[in-house]
């Protein structure tokens, strides 16, 4: 589904600690850990992605917005209560969430603009992400955000470096967090029925987005058929998460499952796979468990078709780009049909993709606008 898969996982909180499921709870939350996943794909993205997210100024404040984040669920309900957790808590499985954050795929795209002599590009980078929370005794997955950053680019170098960008995807992050309006009504409450009960874990509403088709008109007019259907993917994903909790692809079990591990170690407890019962071995501090992903109660495919209509200006051509995209799954049908224009000069060095993804985002961005 991606030509490229550039993944390295991040534990962004290590654990946090409830006290009871039933009556007012409190939750502890500790400084995160940072690990990443050995990817056979290189990319130069990857290694300068890396060392820019373990800025210790970046962690600092990534953990204050999640703090924020989680208190803002939490408050929906009376009683449950998030603090920070200090090194000497105990190690009570029935009572610790992990979060993760990772990073599911890099992708930037650019346009070349000016004569030969005066050529400038400009594009985006995207930045797909996923915030997600297991129980460890279970190690079950209780909730699931996927997230994608945006961060535009404007540079006389085709073959850039993140380095320059580095404060701007930073920020970028840490806003997704901070941000109040980012996550809607109803899928904050989702959230806060999780922090205030485990037993409460989507079972209903659990989704994935599988197949993505495109037109044969489009395979035409793309020129990466393979990053177009990446973005759509995660732009997609971050839709139907303000509806439903979207499932990471399987392809991330295992990084997931080290950082499940990774993230109880400082607690001296280590993880033995695969048994059938939850629960301490007989070798000292070793937990027995088996990690859990609900299954998806709808699977999504995504249809998508595109086209263009030009108005000719003389020195220019203004270029209106549609995309019509279709989510089809258990027997519903999301229309969502949007369009962007661009004034063009006839004397552009060449004419990429980047409308074309300016208007796949607008179309998918907002699933309330769509028809069903």
């Amino acid at each position: 589904m991606m030509v490229r898969k550039f993944s390295f996982v991040i534990i962004l909180l290590s654990t946090l600690l409830l006290g009871s499921w039933v009556e007012a709870a409190e939750l502890y939350i500790i400084a995160p850990a940072i690990g990443k996943v050995r990817n056979k794909e290189k990319d130069r993205h990857k290694a300068e992605l890396e060392i820019i997210l373990k800025d210790k100024e970046f962690k600092k404040a990534l953990r204050k917005g999640v703090m924020g984040f989680l208190k803002r669920a939490a408050a929906k309900n009376k009683g449950v209560k998030i603090k920070r957790a200090g090194f000497g808590d105990k190690f009570d499985p029935e009572s610790i969430l992990v979060p993760l954050l990772f990073v599911d795929n890099v992708i930037s795209f650019v346009d070349e603009y000016g004569s030969a002599a005066q050529r400038l590009y400009k594009g985006r980078v995207y930045i797909g992400l996923n915030f997600l929370l297991f129980q460890a005794k279970s190690e079950s997955l209780v909730y699931s955000a996927p997230m994608l950053i945006s961060v535009p680019y404007l540079d006389k170098t085709k073959n850039f470096s993140l380095n320059p960008l580095a404060g701007q995807i930073r920020r970028a992050i840490v806003e997704f967090f901070t941000d109040r309006k980012r996550l809607k009504v109803d899928a904050q409450d989702e959230l806060g029925k999780c922090l205030a009960n485990m037993d409460y874990l989507f079972s209903t509403k659990t989704c994935a987005v599988t197949d993505i088709n495109l037109s044969e008109g489009t395979l035409k007019r793309i020129q990466n058929p393979g990053k177009y259907k990446s973005l759509a993917q995660m732009l997609a994903s971050q839709a139907l998460s303000q509806e439903m909790m979207v499932l990471p692809p399987k392809s991330r079990f295992n990084a997931i499952r080290r950082g499940l591990h990774a993230s109880v170690s400082m607690f001296g407890v280590s993880f033995q796979q695969g048994s059938e019962k939850s629960g301490f071995s007989e070798r000292d501090n070793v937990y027995q468990t088996s990690m859990r992903m609900p299954k998806p109660e709808t699977v999504f495919r995504l249809s998508i078709k595109t086209g263009t209509k030009d108005n000719d200006l003389g020195a220019f051509i203004e270029r209106n780009y549609t995309t019509a995209a279709y989510l089809q799954g258990k027997g519903e049908v999301i229309k969502c049909i949007k369009a962007v224009d661009a004034t063009i000069a006839k004397g552009h060095t060449s004419v990429s993709d980047v409308n074309f993804y300016n208007s796949l985002i607008n179309a998918l961005s907002d699933l309330d606008s769509c028809k069903r």
